[in-house]
């Protein structure tokens, strides 16, 4: 089964089809299953009390093919310089075990351009759910970041998104993924065959470098 959905809160019923993300405490991974793993910046605690021993630990399973959702939001209600010391650690946490990290971003796109530049990561950075207009997206994978596109995208910037950037994922969505791909081949001007080959390279070498499928 072809890994297509690189971003899911619903369980997949394809075993090796989506990486659904969990928080810490709710990872209890079951066969053939990937996941992704993090603490999102709306739920974080105003004390900083996150399990980061817990996190730890469960990034290094092998059925963890990334950290997060991780991010930045200038809309929630935590405060910023908590997320920002969540991120970082994430950032950090993510750069030691050579998984890529998933990101959340809301108005905090410059922060997370600057922080890049500062700490130049090794491990690929992934901003999930991406709705900005094309100017944002050219910024962004100028400077290396991948973009992830759901059911709600602005074509232009979708357009200017270099292939070898692109993911797409359901997030919240109850949608099938296979329609995301026809709609994204159709603006694409691609065939459907065309844009799977093209994100599946980008996922066997954002994902699976340097190792082989855990699932056939």
């Amino acid at each position: 089964m072809e890994l297509l959905d690189i971003h899911t809160h619903h369980l997949s019923t394809e075993p090796g089809q989506a990486i659904q993300n969990v928080f810490p405490a709710d990872f209890a991974p079951r066969p053939n299953q990937y996941y992704s793993v993090g603490y999102h910046p709306w739920y974080l605690s105003k004390d900083g009390s996150e399990d980061w021993q817990l996190l730890n630990e469960i990034i290094a399973n092998p059925q963890v093919l990334a950290v997060g959702e991780a991010g930045l939001d200038k809309v929630t209600e935590v405060d910023y310089s908590i997320q920002h010391i969540a991120f970082e650690r994430q950032v950090a946490m993510a750069i030691q075990v050579h998984k890529p990290l998933v990101i959340h971003c809301v108005r905090s796109y410059n922060e997370v351009v600057e922080l890049k530049k500062a700490l130049k990561p090794t491990n690929p950075w992934i901003i999930h759910g991406f709705r900005g207009k094309k100017e944002l997206a050219k910024q962004l994978t100028d400077h290396g970041i991948y973009l992830s596109y759901g059911f709600k995208f602005q074509e232009e910037a979708l357009r200017t998104t270099p292939l070898n950037m692109l993911f797409l994922e359901t997030d919240e969505s109850d949608l099938d993924i296979h329609l995301l791909y026809q709609q994204v081949a159709d603006h694409l001007s691609l065939s459907v065959s065309e844009l799977t080959e093209r994100v599946q390279e980008n996922i066997s070498n954002v994902f699976f470098s340097n190792k082989s499928c855990l699932f056939k």
